[in-house]
């Protein structure tokens, strides 16, 4: 019968799947625990109470599912937005934002059950939003209580390919309103809102479709032909004025290469929308030469600000300006065309469904009808999809490959990766350092696990995504060994904790690089990440609370920036209060909260209450009728019921923590310390004793099971019930009293508010060998 003293000096495996309890010849084995319930694991290696959550407000309508967006235009103003059923809400600074006494809010056209497939991409005060459904919006902030939601005007695109075949489009004019008309069935009513391109001797002209009377006639109004917006709104270039002069550049004079030009000293021509390649006809020049119209029409060569160059087919006459003169664009009579193009995005073909930045360009991914195509803006003009071979301009590339691969999310890193419901994709130039144009774009497939639409989260090098089923979390990193990228499973250790699928993550970087995510059935779970030291280990989190006949649910999470140099972590928590449904906004306090146990905050939708002493405390009308955990002064309080919104206490306090209960467990996997005969897995072993190891900690149960546990005392007969004890570090023995068994497992827990830290546990076992 020898004694084995073990050593469980830290739990960086963090709680491991049923389906490893045999393997204790695995090094993470020893590692782990068989279950981490409300306990935060460290990158040191111990384990740590999670900070219980503090109650913000109700959401607008509990009776509907919302959810929760982080904005952050730096570390010191970052926001949390509350999207709802048609409405969006914003917090600050641990509050509600409101002006003239009620909540900021601005509609949207999102429904409820539309709300988890929005995707956004936000660079400084400006966010770019996505849905299938919805044309895409962009959310702007002015000021702290000035928000606007506004639809993207692309003027420029993007656009399906031209048209092929012999339908031609006439429209009732080039400027302003206009009827459009097609020579067969085109149209739709979906296509209100949709672009159409003309395309015409060198000409690009847009119309915006904002009526529908048939499937051959709508209406439309004339965009911007240009790319800052600036000049006239025309389906051709017009240009009238007094600045314009003709130039003959005769080579036999010159002695140079043919260089007949119109001259403009406003410098207005590319603003008017004439290019290169355009066929332009003019009309008031003083000179018969100088005025083309009909089929006989000057070709531009080269088009300048100020010059436009003729081709030889024409001589001009030298004619300075001075007097009015016209220039505009060639096209057919009675303004049918034969080149056009509808738009790629609107209600009949889709919107996008994933959106990002990347080298200075806004990228949008996957429509209905185009699933696998990307669409790239032009280099740093955002909302321009106009396309080109210049380095700068926009560019459209659809994944190639033997199955459909619909785009499901885009993570821009050093290079921008594409998760598609077949696979993961790179996108990049040839070179790695080179940045991305029209004529340098590939894309190459990486690995073939495919990705769910749950939005991935970067992380420094790394990008961790969803498989397609939501229950692995896979590792996107590139490797230098194998010259590639991988994608290895997080969740290969514990398989159980995302089991359902996980809906929602954030990623928390302050204090310890914790991963976040909300899993089907509403629980709340959580991956302490840092790969540099090896730490991936899983952790479970029951808000306290219930709904209906279980746990509370968590619906949503989202971190921002905080005080303290902690990221806060934003929960939506529903609840039955009172025989209703309740959906609460809430924020994990402060990881860090100092040294002193008064300012501990470990209950669960919870307030503060700090001033003069009192011994009733108000307020508390969320949490009517609930049975609340009280921290009072520092010193555990017997639990009280709120009635009328408000608490009677036992004794007067200064400082109160109120909220609602919530229990950490960490139980140990079978021990194997060995035996005179091997192993001692199987054997009848006996847990003597136990040593603790404890930081700042005030509080601690142990025993067989979390209904079987005895009280370590942390207070002496000298100290008064109802003050502060100073928060503990250092080792409790324990006397255990389990008796024979073959598991040689127990329990830790902390059901008071009270904080507790355990570094590391040496049970002392006697093992029975047969």
């Amino acid at each position: 019968m020898p004694k084995v003293t073990g050593a469980k000096q830290n739990f960086t495996a963090g709680e491991l799947t049923p389906r490893l309890h045999g393997r204790t010849d695995l090094g993470r084995y020893q590692n782990g625990a068989k279950t981490l319930e409300n306990f935060l694991v460290q990158p040191h290696g111990g384990v740590t109470r999670r900070p219980g959550t503090k109650f913000v407000k109700e959401v607008k309508t509990s009776a509907n599912q919302t959810r929760l967006i982080p904005f952050q235009f730096n570390v010191d103003q970052a926001y949390i937005i509350e999207f709802g059923n048609e409405y969006i809400r914003f917090y600050k600074d641990g509050g509600n934002i409101v002006s003239g006494g009620s909540p900021v809010e601005v509609a949207t056209p999102y429904l409820t059950a539309e709300l988890p497939d929005i995707v956004f991409a936000q660079t400084a005060d400006l966010m770019y939003i996505v849905h299938p459904n919805h044309a895409p919006r962009k959310l702007t902030r002015t000021s702290h209580t000035a928000w606007t939601l506004t639809v993207v005007d692309f003027y420029f695109g993007s656009f399906l390919a031209e048209n092929t075949t012999t339908t031609t489009i006439r429209t009732g004019g080039v400027e302003g309103d206009v009827s459009v008309i097609a020579s067969a069935d085109l149209f739709v009513s979906t296509d209100v809102g949709r672009l159409i391109r003309f395309r015409q001797y060198g000409h690009d002209g847009y119309l915006k479709i904002t009526g529908y009377t048939s499937a051959t006639v709508v209406a439309g109004t004339v965009q911007p032909n240009n790319e800052d917006f600036a000049g006239d709104d025309l389906l051709v270039p017009s240009y009238t004025a007094s600045t314009l002069s003709a130039h003959e550049g005769d080579p036999s004079s010159t002695g140079l290469e043919h260089n007949d030009r119109f001259q403009d000293t406003a410098g207005e021509f590319l603003n008017k929308g004439f290019r290169s390649g355009s066929f332009i006809g003019t009309s008031s020049f003083s000179n018969a030469a100088n005025n083309k119209t009909g089929d006989n029409k000057f070709h531009v060569v080269d088009a300048t600000d100020t010059v436009l160059t003729i081709a030889p087919a024409f001589d001009l006459v030298d004619e300075a300006a001075g007097s009015s003169r016209s220039i505009f664009g060639f096209r057919f009579a009675n303004n049918i065309w034969n080149n056009w193009s509808l738009g790629a995005w609107s209600g009949t073909t889709g919107y996008p469904r994933t959106v990002a930045f990347y080298e200075q360009r806004l990228v949008f991914g996957g429509t209905a009808t185009e699933p696998q195509t990307l669409w790239f803006s032009a280099s740093g003009d955002y909302e321009n999809f106009r396309l080109g071979t210049d380095p700068t301009s926009a560019l459209t590339y659809t994944i190639g490959s033997n199955q459909v691969n619909v785009i499901r999310y885009l993570s821009s890193s050093n290079q921008l990766l594409v998760g598609t419901s077949g696979g993961e994709f790179v996108v990049r130039a040839s070179g790695r350092d080179t940045p991305l144009t029209p004529t340098d774009t590939q894309i190459k497939q990486t690995t073939t696990y495919g990705s769910s639409t749950t939005q991935p989260l970067q992380i420094g090098n790394s990008t961790l995504f969803l498989q397609r089923a939501k229950r692995k979390l896979r590792e996107f990193v590139y490797n230098n060994d194998v010259a590639s990228y991988t994608a290895p499973d997080m969740t290969i250790l514990a398989e159980h904790i995302s089991e359902g699928g996980l809906s929602e993550m954030a990623y928390q970087q302050e204090p310890d690089s914790n991963v976040w995510a909300v899993r089907s059935d509403g629980e709340l779970v959580c991956m302490t990440y840092r790969r540099e030291e090896q730490v991936v280990a899983w952790h479970r989190h029951i808000i306290g609370g219930v709904f209906g006949s279980g746990n509370a649910v968590v619906e949503s999470v989202a971190t921002i920036p905080g005080d303290l140099n902690e990221d806060q972590v934003w929960v939506i928590v529903k609840r039955t209060i009172g025989g209703a449904t309740k959906r609460y906004v809430e924020y994990l306090s402060n990881f860090d909260f100092g040294t002193s146990a008064e300012d501990a905050f470990f209950v669960d939708s919870g307030l503060t209450y700090s001033g003069s002493a009192a011994t009733s405390i108000s307020g508390l009308d969320h949490l009517e009728g609930q049975s609340v955990a009280i921290l009072a002064n520092g010193a555990t309080h017997p639990n009280k019921t709120v009635s009328s919104g408000a608490i009677s206490l036992d004794f007067s306090v200064t400082k109160a923590q109120i909220g609602l209960p919530f229990t950490s467990t960490l139980e140990t996997l079978k021990f194997d310390g060995g035996s005179a005969l091997g192993s001692s897995q199987g054997k009848i072993k006996r847990i003597n004793d136990i040593v603790v190891r404890l930081f700042r900690t005030v509080g601690l149960k142990v025993g067989t099971s979390s209904t079987n546990v005895d009280t370590v005392p942390f207070r002496t007969s000298s100290s008064a019930m109802d003050t502060a004890l100073s928060m503990f570090s250092g080792d409790k023995i324990i006397e255990f009293k389990g008796g024979y068994d073959e598991d040689a497992t127990f329990v830790i827990l902390q059901d008071q508010p009270l904080p507790m830290t355990v570094l590391a546990i040496f049970p002392t076992l006697t093992v029975y060998d047969k």
